[in-house]
């Protein structure tokens, strides 16, 4: 007999959901593959959204014979930080708000001294604008700063 639904269920419920968006997104609007320049917009969108929906039903059935799962506090801090990465990307920008996400990530979590998060957070932002921007070509979204 099936017990009630868990918090946990739930969260592969909506992953599952997720998913399948993806996988509609992925095959529909953005095309999956072309005859002539293989695969297109919707290629990996699709695939992930495939696995995120197989691997959701799995988890789904196996978290009814577990216990109730308890939340710890500590965990809000990455919904914070994901909350914190989204409101920077809409005013200054993907690259920024994710340079400004290190910074604060190294400083007030990892206890880096100044130097290692100015060379780090200067490493990685160079090779994100290096790989996405000059070799794949996929602009960074801007932001509203960037409209001005």
């Amino acid at each position: 007999m099936l017990r009630k639904l868990n918090w946990r269920c739930i969260i592969f419920i909506a992953t599952a959901i997720l998913g399948v968006i993806w996988v509609v997104l992925g095959f529909g609007t953005y095309g999956f593959w072309s005859a002539e320049e293989g695969p297109g917009a919707g290629f990996f969108p699709a695939i992930i959204g495939c696995v995120l929906v197989f691997f959701s039903v799995i988890e789904c059935i196996r978290s009814f014979g577990r216990y109730e799962v308890k939340f710890d506090k500590d965990a809000l801090f990455v919904v914070g930080s994901v909350a914190f990465i989204l409101i920077l990307n809409f005013i200054v920008g993907l690259l920024l708000a994710l340079l400004a996400y290190y910074i604060v990530w190294l400083k007030c979590v990892e206890k880096y001294p100044w130097k290692k998060v100015i060379l780090i957070t200067l490493f990685y932002g160079a090779i994100m604008y290096g790989i996405f921007s000059l070799w794949l070509q996929v602009p960074f979204p801007t932001g509203l700063l960037g409209l001005i």
